[in-house]
């Protein structure tokens, strides 16, 4: 069917004028003006859809400094309501939480056996893991706290505290090889074990490298973009 496109009367496909008004029917025109019109509305949705996506974006971003800015506020308010004894807090919090995955652990031993040897690794070194909750909440707040004077001392510790947790996953590697038979991973934990100071030693000089290079170049960077 073709429509005059003087009246919008529907006419036969081989009619040459319009049976209401008689106006001459140009079907090459009407189809060239259709596909006009439908790139016109395909362009007009596209803008449409970039300025939809450029407003949810900078929404997006206004989100995220916004949750950014309450954390931060959050974080200021409890540092100075709990002082030096925050991390502490955390830190015992952390230790409850392990305890109780413990106990659900320990109470599957009989239908899942790994999870019973996870649960008894886990109890062993229960005192590691809670010095590492503590090497970690202190190192960050102390980081916070005093940026300037802890930066020289934070990737010591922050070293210190990769190093023990690679060890640990070396450990669980194990534990898993025995129970799933993945000989790769016992492979993988005693390369671990066996090179444990010389992955201490690369992660200290890459942590110091870290703040001495690459920070200072992203803050000159930051301060050249903000002046220009």
């Amino acid at each position: 069917m073709v429509y005059c496109s003087k009246c919008g009367k529907k006419n036969d496909d081989d009619a040459e004028f319009c049976c209401k008004c008689g106006f001459i029917l140009d079907n090459e025109n009407i189809e060239k003006t259709f596909e006009k019109k439908m790139k016109i509305t395909a362009s007009r949705m596209e803008e449409k859809a970039e300025k939809f996506g450029e407003s949810m974006e900078k929404a997006g971003k206004r989100l995220e400094r916004r949750i950014e800015m309450t954390f931060k506020e959050y974080q200021n308010w409890y540092d100075n309501k709990f002082k030096f004894f925050g991390p502490l807090i955390w830190s015992f919090l952390g230790l409850i939480i392990l305890r109780f995955i413990i106990w659900l652990f320990e109470i599957s031993r009989d239908e899942i056996r790994i999870l019973g040897e996870l649960s008894d690794f886990l109890f062993f070194y229960i005192l590691l893991f809670f010095g590492l909750m503590l090497l970690n909440t202190y190192n960050s707040y102390l980081n916070r706290k005093y940026k300037k004077k802890y930066s020289w001392i934070s990737p010591t510790i922050s070293t210190i505290s990769f190093t023990v947790t690679i060890w640990i996953i070396s450990q669980i590697f194990i534990i898993l090889d025995t129970n799933f038979n993945i000989p790769v991973l016992t492979t993988i934990a005693n390369f671990i074990n066996t090179y444990i100071i010389v992955i201490f030693v690369i992660a200290f000089l890459i942590s110091y490298c870290f703040v001495m290079l690459i920070i200072p170049y992203v803050k000159d960077i930051n301060h050249k973009q903000k002046s220009n």
